[in-house]
């Protein structure tokens, strides 16, 4: 099994040249192609088919977009437009005809130097390094890479001097040379430095938390990670954040403290499926598989490794599926399944060779020693054991060396080879002493706790001066009161001599407001009264005007035969609502009280908004009880006109996805009609005014309907009017419940 040292992950990058095509989405390329049809330049036609190669979720498309680039590009005078477009095609040209490829991105590399456009230039050459990763010429990729580290950190062209150190690391890291990569990785940390660039300063420390993490030097890998994290949270690099907390993981697991590593496991998992990371998904995945199958639970340990295979990492990271490979192969040995456990470890070692990863090519060797020391193949298991020990051994990776130098010591004790046995024995256990250091492990945990203790300083600093802030603003608002107060009380004083002065004035106008009332009641309905009559004799024409619709030739006629009957029925609506308010101000309520089946009418008002409860997509739930006997003495007219006010406005105040209940029960001689929804609840205060005329909530209708605020009112006075009363019970952010109560007949 992989050990925890190269379960890392680090922060690498391509130029925006190589980016992951898949993340973009289809309306993206619509829209470049869309700006490609109105362009009117060659120049601006080849910036946006660059832009569409870097989209292009096929090679195909990306060969293509980038061939017309290029074509155009022969043509226009602009250096900086004709390079770009040789450098891009040139890059994936080269992925079929190498040197046709290659020399596209010399050229281009060459005119931005001779037109002394160096930076131009720099990133031209970088790109051609990754071209040489993308392809697995890793040697060429390293030659290239210090080529412009030696041009950049001469001119001091930052961003690259830091990108080439860093790739430099990045790759010397993985072929297991870790003296040269933490060179390198230092040079990139002093680049970036330079150019104040702190989120890649970040980047690279967690490059030199790998390396010093592979040689087993815990506290200098946690320090460096620690930092690295401090970046990541300040410059929002959610990505970074991720990996960084697997990292940690990865170093409480080699500490052997399973808990916290699957605590930093666990969480980085939780943000990349957020985020929708999928590489760093598939990393997390192998990881927690390694602490489940270290814990003897093969079963979950294998339901991950198969999850993190699932997970398409073949444009982004061609090189990771070695890694769930060789887990897969481990237990496959553990099962006796050895012809499966081979034929992993094979593929797992085919792709880590082409991938230049060393890591995992010591970890599979060890994998197939073991294959073949069980299937008696002692010569293959012996040349493994070995190899995977001088690979090691030659790239300094300590855990690695005590994992071959424990397979050796097996192998020599089954094949009867007792000196040889104890030789690497007494190596292995000198390398585990070294890396099983207290003091080292000591460290690395004080260093934890001392980062844990600052963030809970600076958390509490901040707790701090927030309750400072509202202890100042408190006294301040102490000493306003205060000043108000003294104020109010000359105020009263001077309101006192006013309001008695006032009540008199209004004692003798009380009499004649009473008297207007009177008179602006009877106007109201007279005038509601005398609009009826000029309306009806309107709603009686209309029909004969619909019926002369064929006789006319005017194509807008049947529309403005429409736009009457609409607005005929909206004002016999308002006069009708008129006439109802005019009367229930005057207490003169025309009720027509009779036996009336409360469950039938309450039916009929939930039936009268299930469309409208659909259309805001509202759950309108009947709870009525099935029964006989839910009768009172009523006028229906006017019940169902106040139960309808209730569930309308359930309706209006809750968002879409809630629901609205509408029950009927009787409590001993009383029927009670509840409609109960899960919308924002009422305040205390509010709750007082909420039957009062013209009197409007904080909390507005969810999709805009209008609220006059007279519903309730007339609702409670029909109510009343009936012998009955409405409650309510409400809660802020619970919900309310209306109950409409009725003596039982």
């Amino acid at each position: 099994m992989i050990t925890s040292n190269i379960r890392v992950r680090e922060f690498f990058f391509i130029p925006l040249l190589f980016s992951a095509s898949f993340l973009f989405s289809q309306t993206k390329l619509d829209s470049l192609r869309s700006e490609l049809e109105e362009c009117k330049t060659d120049t601006g036609k080849i910036s946006i088919l660059i832009a569409l190669t870097y989209n292009a979720g096929e090679y195909s498309d990306q060969i293509n977009f980038s061939k017309k680039a290029f074509n155009l590009g022969l043509n226009v005078t602009s250096v900086k437009h004709k390079s770009r477009s040789e450098i891009v095609y040139g890059s994936y040209l080269a992925e079929t005809k190498l040197d046709s490829g290659l020399s596209l991105i010399r050229l281009g590399i060459n005119r931005y130097l001779k037109e002394g456009m160096d930076d131009y230039a720099a990133n031209a050459i970088f790109v051609k390094g990754v071209t040489f990763e993308i392809l697995s010429m890793y040697d060429s990729a390293i030659s290239t890479y210090e080529s412009l580290h030696m041009m950049a950190s001469a001119k001091k062209i930052h961003p690259q001097w830091g990108d080439a150190a860093y790739a430099l690391a990045y790759l010397n890291n993985n072929r297991g040379n870790n003296v040269e990569a933490l060179k390198w990785a230092f040079e990139a940390k002093r680049a970036y430095t330079e150019s104040e660039n702190l989120k890649k300063t970040g980047q690279v420390l967690n490059q030199i938390g790998i390396i010093y993490d592979q040689q087993g030097l815990y506290s200098e890998a946690l320090n460096n990670y620690l930092q690295a994290l401090d970046y990541a949270i300040e410059y929002q690099d959610i990505d970074g954040e991720i990996l960084i907390h697997n990292n940690i993981g990865v170093i409480y697991d080699n500490m052997n403290n399973n808990e916290l590593a699957m605590k930093y496991y666990s969480n980085g998992l939780e943000k990349a499926r957020i985020n929708n990371l999928k590489a760093d998904e598939a990393t997390l995945l192998n990881n927690l598989s390694y602490i489940h199958l270290s814990n003897g639970d093969t079963v979950r340990g294998m339901q991950l490794l198969r999850r993190s295979l699932r997970i398409d990492l073949t444009k982004t990271d061609p090189c990771f599926e070695s890694y769930p490979l060789e887990g897969l192969g481990s237990v496959f040995i553990a099962q006796g399944k050895l012809d499966s456990a081979e034929h992993l470890f094979n593929k797992a070692l085919t792709l880590a060779k082409k991938c230049d990863d060393i890591l995992v090519q010591v970890t599979v060797l060890k994998g197939l020693g073991e294959v073949y020391l069980k299937k008696e193949r002692y010569n293959d298991a012996h040349e493994s054991f070995y190899t995977s020990l001088e690979l090691s051994s030659s790239s300094s990776l300590p855990a690695e060396m005590k994992q071959a130098l424990f397979s050796l010591y097996q192998f020599h004790k089954k094949t009867g080879s007792t000196s040889l046995s104890l030789m690497y024995l007494e190596k292995y256990q000198s390398l585990s002493d070294s890396l099983n250091d207290q003091n080292n492990i000591e460290k690395a945990t004080q260093l934890a706790a001392e980062y844990d203790f600052r963030k809970q300083t600076a958390k509490m600093e901040r707790e701090r001066a927030l309750i400072e802030q509202e202890m100042s603003q408190e006294i301040e608002a102490k000493i306003l009161e205060n000043r108000l107060i003294l104020f109010g009380v000359c105020l009263v004083l001077i309101l006192v001599f006013v309001l008695i002065r006032a009540y008199v004035i209004i004692k003798k106008n009380n009499s004649r407001l009473q008297y207007l009332n009177e008179e602006k009641n009877k106007l109201i309905g007279i005038v509601a009264h005398d609009l009826r009559n000029p309306l009806n004799m309107i709603q009686g024409i209309l029909p004969l005007v619909e019926e002369t619709q064929k006789n006319v030739e005017d194509p807008y006629f049947p529309k403005y035969v429409e736009i009457l009957n609409s607005s005929s029925d909206k004002m016999a609506g308002m006069i009708e609502r008129v006439l109802d308010i005019s009367a229930i101000e005057n207490m003169r309520l025309n009720l027509k009280a009779e036996k009336t089946d409360l469950s039938s009418l309450t039916k009929k008002s939930i039936s009268n908004f299930s469309a409208i409860a659909e259309q805001k997509k509202v759950a309108l739930i009947d709870e009525i009880e099935e029964s006989e006997g839910h009768f009172s003495q009523v006028d229906p007219n006017y019940l169902e006109q106040a139960i309808d006010n209730l569930i309308s406005n359930a309706i209006k105040f809750s968002e879409t996805g809630k629901k609205v209940f509408v029950s009927l029960t009787k409590e001993d001689t009383t029927n009670v009609i509840q409609v109960r929804d899960e919308g924002p609840g009422i305040s205390e205060d509010e709750k007082k005014n909420l039957f009062k005329a013209f009197t409007t909530a904080s909390s507005k209708p969810t999709a805009n309907e209008v609220s006059t605020g007279l519903g309730l009112s007339i609702a409670l006075k029909f109510i009343k009017a009936m012998n009955g009363n409405i409650e309510v019970d409400t809660e802020l952010g619970k919900g309310t419940t209306f109950k409409v109560l009725l003596a039982t007949y």
